[in-house]
């Protein structure tokens, strides 16, 4: 990029941390751009819409650069960080988000890689992490700026066609495929590893964020065109924490994987080659892997990411698709037990522990996905109780575009059973 060319703003209301400045980026400069002499320029930006990211701030910075042999260039990178303890920060550090990622991009990303060196196939899953660090009780990473080398967002409102699905899918079963090789050689992952959306021991934030949706979320299924029949299969408080702390549950007889936690388009970086063909991908945001079936990570995509003409006609194509690219390369990493089969990864996209993963993306992520970006859709708007946050629920539930989507969807999974929410009244 030259410094010729305009810098857009994509979040005008994104309100840039202070600690971010010239001053923290100088030695980086000096390892990543030794012809460097001086910063010339900082220019702090969104890096995504609002909408494209709810847990974290992203942010992309431009340096203009004076070269010690006095010509110019600009360089950029996409910095992540925490949110502000009131505009949903605090529960998010109570998860251990940020630390979860510190955790994957600083040992097991660059451990996953290995595995596919080692075996003769360099195989990228992840942007390259420049520096992971803590200012003023904040968490944050440093990436390299992907843009740059023609990676781009697929258009969260749209869905992905068949060849991105595929794509999609592939980088999946490679990031499963290193994830269970490792703790086949290595042992368990740690106790952070153990829970994603929600927590055991903070399920209460889970039920809080749920009651808040519930009343927009009954008042706008009135308008999806349900059967009757339909429109009583929506799970009870109750129920809805029963199925959120069966999502912990992991069966040792099942075939499981470190899962993503958060798989959709909007975690996933394209790159196309002069002809608008796809090359490659890469993996976003892994605040979430938790240990689990990878009935959980198919189950997100889905539900969310799949053109609309894709989503129930291909579903169980995709599940095929994506069972392929899994034995291929456990193949590759020479995978020691037993292969899963094909029918046991169907039969797991209905067991009861899975259900969460389904129900949650189709009633939280699928309508900010399909809905147009505002300056209220963020977090703080999605779970306030104020005015802002009821209108702008009602708009997600209501939303024509989200609407045409879910009146197929929730029949669909209604009809194998993944919401007979009554299964869970036991527990």
């Amino acid at each position: 990029m030259s410094q010729a060319e305009t810098i857009e703003n994509p979040n005008v209301h994104l309100v840039i941390p202070q600690w971010l400045n010239e001053a923290k980026f100088e030695s980086l400069i000096a390892k990543d751009e030794p012809k460097a002499g001086r910063i010339l320029t900082f220019t702090p930006v969104a890096a995504v819409p609002p909408g494209g990211n709810f847990t974290s701030v992203m942010i992309r910075v431009f340096l203009d650069l004076e070269l010690k042999d006095g010509s110019q260039q600009r360089k950029s990178y996409v910095v992540k960080t925490t949110l502000d303890a009131d505009k949903g920060g605090k529960a998010i550090n109570e998860f251990r988000y940020f630390h979860k990622e510190q955790q994957m991009y600083s040992t097991y990303l660059p451990a996953f890689e290995k595995l596919y060196r080692d075996a003769g196939h360099p195989i990228k899953l992840a942007p390259k992490c420049l520096e992971i660090g803590e200012i003023e009780g904040n968490l944050y990473f440093i990436f390299e700026d992907l843009a740059i080398q023609g990676y781009l967002s697929a258009e969260r409102t749209k869905g992905l066609d068949l060849s991105h699905m595929r794509l999609s899918l592939q980088k999946l079963a490679q990031l499963h495929a290193a994830s269970v090789v490792y703790q086949n050689r290595h042992g368990p992952y740690p106790a952070d590893f153990e829970h994603g959306f929600i927590k055991k021991d903070n399920i209460e934030y889970s039920l809080r964020g749920f009651n808040i949706k519930y009343p927009e979320l009954q008042a706008g299924m009135k308008s999806w065109g349900l059967d009757e029949s339909y429109l009583k299969k929506v799970p009870t408080s109750k129920q809805y924490g029963a199925i959120g702390l069966e999502s912990l549950n992991v069966d040792p007889e099942d075939f499981n994987v470190l899962t993503h936690g958060d798989f959709s388009a909007n975690n996933l970086l394209y790159k196309y080659d002069l002809n608008g063909d796809l090359q490659n991908a890469f993996l976003l945001d892994f605040q979430l892997c938790k240990w689990g079936s990878p009935a959980q990570d198919l189950l997100f995509l889905l539900t969310l990411s799949p053109e609309k003409e894709l989503r129930i006609r291909e579903f169980d194509n995709f599940v095929r698709i994506y069972w392929e690219y899994l034995i291929e390369y456990l193949g590759i990493l020479k995978y020691l037990k037993p292969m899963p089969k094909l029918r046991d990864l169907h039969g797991a996209i209905t067991k009861k522990n899975n259900t969460f993963y389904a129900f949650f993306p189709a009633i939280n992520h699928l309508p900010t996905c399909l809905l147009p970006s505002t300056k209220e859709s963020n977090l703080h708007s999605l779970m306030s109780k104020d005015e802002v946050g009821r209108n702008f629920r009602t708009r997600m539930y209501t939303n024509p575009a989200y609407v045409e989507v879910i009146r197929e969807l929730y029949p669909f999974f209604c009809n194998r059973g993944l919401f007979n929410f009554e299964d869970f009244e036991e527990q």
